[in-house]
């Protein structure tokens, strides 16, 4: 007798047909990382790397509900990036996004595809990453970025607020709206996410969704596992979590599988949930684990055009200044920039 297929199962099977444009994103979220990230010679690499397959998975498989152009609809699905120093994640990802929608609408003149500049980031906007008046390098509930749902930055420090959204959900009869949360195992070694993992479960709090990028390190030399004992999967479950995972995180049909139960997956228990994927830090950067955290490359060194080189040969295309010192002057620095910006779009 042939077995019936989930809802997971079903929303999987059709998104498998789609993972070729998915790689596409990925790639040039990828790139806009490390670009921002070259130009400014601050900000998080590693993390923000590790985390883009379960972005774009989370953003595209209609497992959450947002409108880019509305993102403060009132029944709109909540999203709290807890590791908001990972923002060069959103920037890129949106800026990605909004480029698309911005040349719909160039192309189609339908109203549907506009969203105004002072609400979505541009690529112009990627200039000014972590200068002043310009995008910040922590996530902030504002402006370009409505639709994060909390300013976060230090560790842990988004997870009680996750827990207090989804928890005023509930009581305002709106659990159908999920609360959805990014963060990396380091970050779970905050005393408020011990706490926030049982007020969760004690309030049975199904609407909370966490999404935990497994890289085994944080800042400091030493990986994960030599202090803090066990997975994902033991530090959830003990609290009475529905838990889903898959330890090929950088792969879409594993990631996807493991997104679709972690969103449609039955919990009949009415528990809250969290999906781990084990992941790189540092992801495809040529600089790994702790070395990723808050460390870029050195501006245009020989190394960082390396890491241009696999999107070069994929697409068919040429960065300004490739394998060239950085332009002495600022000025100089920006307009290559902006042109590499144009190159990824």
């Amino acid at each position: 007798m042939k077995q019936s297929l989930t809802l997971a199962d079903e929303k999987f099977n059709a998104l498998a047909g789609h993972f070729d444009k998915w790689e596409v994103v990925k790639d040039s979220i990828d790139q806009l990382i490390d670009l921002m990230l070259n130009y400014r010679q601050s900000g998080h690499p590693g993390g923000s790397r590790s985390k883009v397959h379960a972005l774009v998975a989370t953003l595209l498989c209609g497992g959450m509900r947002w409108d880019i152009r509305q993102p403060e609809k009132r029944f709109g699905d909540r999203f709290i990036l807890i590791a908001g120093h990972t923002i060069p994640l959103i920037y890129a990802a949106f800026t990605l996004l909004g480029e698309a929608m911005h040349q719909k609408y160039s192309r189609t003149k339908n109203k549907d595809y506009f969203i105004p500049d002072a609400r979505i980031v541009r690529p112009i906007d990627l200039l000014d990453f972590r200068h002043n008046g310009g995008l910040p390098g922590h996530a902030e509930f504002a402006g370009k970025t409505l639709f994060l749902k909390f300013n976060t930055g230090p560790s842990g420090h988004g997870s009680p607020a996750a827990a207090g959204a989804a928890m005023a959900l509930k009581m305002a009869r709106m659990e159908g709206v999920k609360v959805i949360a990014f963060e990396g195992d380091a970050g779970l070694t905050a005393g408020a996410i011990h706490e926030t993992m049982n007020s969760a479960w004690a309030l049975g709090l199904n609407n909370l969704y966490y999404v935990v990028d497994w890289n085994n390190f944080g800042i400091d030399d030493h990986p994960i596992k030599e202090t803090v004992y066990g997975s994902p999967k033991d530090w959830f479950s003990h609290h009475g979590w529905r838990v889903v995972g898959t330890d090929k995180g950088s792969e879409w049909e594993p990631l996807t599988r493991m997104i679709t139960k972690l969103y449609f997956g039955e919990n009949s228990g009415k528990v809250p949930n969290i999906g781990w994927m084990k992941t790189r830090k540092g992801r495809g950067y040529l600089k790994y684990d702790n070395k990723s955290h808050g460390s870029p490359h050195a501006m245009n060194s020989e190394i960082f055009w390396e890491t241009k080189k696999p999107f070069q040969e994929k697409y068919g295309v040429k960065f300004e200044g490739f394998g060239r010192p950085a332009p002495e002057t600022k000025e100089d620095r920006r307009e290559q920039y902006w042109k590499n910006i144009n190159v990824v779009l």
